[in-house]
């Protein structure tokens, strides 16, 4: 199929918050990096596309365009029923997605998303073989014996509802999916929360990573644990001021100037637990160091919440990013 999309115009925040597709273009540049944006879950309303505001804010950031794709499940059935303008199953909407990338001619592609979006940008990075993905918080699988077995019943009733009517097409264990494409170039990144799931516990039993380690068993996957986050990850990378930094060295390879960010009263809650249950001022300053702190305001941190600042910062790295 040979489309044109010289044509397309550029996309603006009006017609993202109200359009009533479920697929949007942007402007076209041939031969720019292509970023595919799947949106995550939304029982209460429509869900909105993902990712459009801060992918405008690194193109400003970066001096170069980004080609976009956008899209939404609006039946919240985790991209595997109709979207609308792709296909009926994920086989149709892999189709049509791989007739858009030969009509874009793009230098790289990049899916992604958080949750819900980032199954389908894991899902459909896979099948089409682009080269990034990158998912924040996503399940490994959609199968409800596999979700007993692991005791997670976040997501059961949409799992359940796609075994008793399953779509023509379908995956529903992306771990298995990855083996299958093992030979393939697409390089996972997967950032998740560690924070325990239970309120007022003190072991880390977290379902996010139980998933993230799933995907990263095969290999060519960069894993980032954020120790003080819950399944909301993105949030607590805005709020952190994390997450335009992750995005831009990972999808244009820039190297962002750090952005100033407060310590949250969450992530002092945090500190102070760890220095009650044993862990040393030296590791949670590394901790902090590895996730874009200065050392400074990391000892500052740690001091806080305890009556002495560690002042050596020579231990080796702890929670760091992983390659597998």
């Amino acid at each position: 199929m040979s489309l044109n999309l010289t044509d397309v115009p550029a996309l603006d925040n009006r017609r993202v918050k109200t359009s009533a597709e479920d697929v949007l273009i942007d402007r076209v540049v041939p031969g720019e990096i292509l970023v595919i944006a799947f949106g995550f879950v939304s029982w209460e309303t429509r869900p909105e596309f993902d990712f459009f505001g801060r992918l405008k804010k690194l193109e400003q950031a970066s001096g170069r365009h980004l080609n976009k794709i956008l899209v939404r499940d609006s039946g919240n059935s985790w991209y595997h029923r109709s979207i609308a303008g792709l296909g009926a199953h994920p086989d149709d909407t892999v189709a049509r997605l791989r007739a858009l990338i030969a009509a874009i001619k793009p230098s790289k592609v990049v899916a992604i998303g958080q949750s819900m979006g980032a199954y389908a940008a894991v899902m459909f990075g896979l099948l089409l073989d682009v080269q990034q993905v990158i998912a924040f918080g996503p399940l490994s699988f959609l199968d409800v014996r596999q979700a007993l077995l692991y005791n997670d019943r976040r997501w059961i009733a949409v799992m359940r509802a796609l075994q008793q009517n399953p779509p023509a097409s379908g995956y529903y264990d992306l771990a298995a999916l990855r083996r299958d494409r093992a030979g393939g170039q697409t390089h996972l990144h997967i950032a998740f929360g560690t924070k325990p799931d239970q309120p007022n516990s003190t072991e880390s039993v977290n379902l996010d990573a139980m998933h993230a380690h799933r995907l990263a068993a095969v290999g060519n996957c960069t894993l980032y644990p954020f120790p003080y986050s819950g399944h909301t990850v993105v949030q607590h990378l805005i709020d952190t001021k994390r997450l335009n930094a992750l995005l831009a060295v990972i999808i244009t390879g820039a190297e962002l100037t750090p952005e100033p960010a407060a310590i949250a009263p969450a992530l002092r809650a945090w500190l102070a637990e760890s220095l009650k249950l044993g862990s040393t001022p030296v590791e949670l300053i590394d901790i902090l160091q590895q996730h874009g702190f200065s050392y400074d305001s990391s000892v500052a941190a740690v001091a806080g919440p305890h009556e002495h600042a560690a002042h050596d910062n020579t231990s080796g790295l702890t929670f760091t990013t992983i390659v597998v």
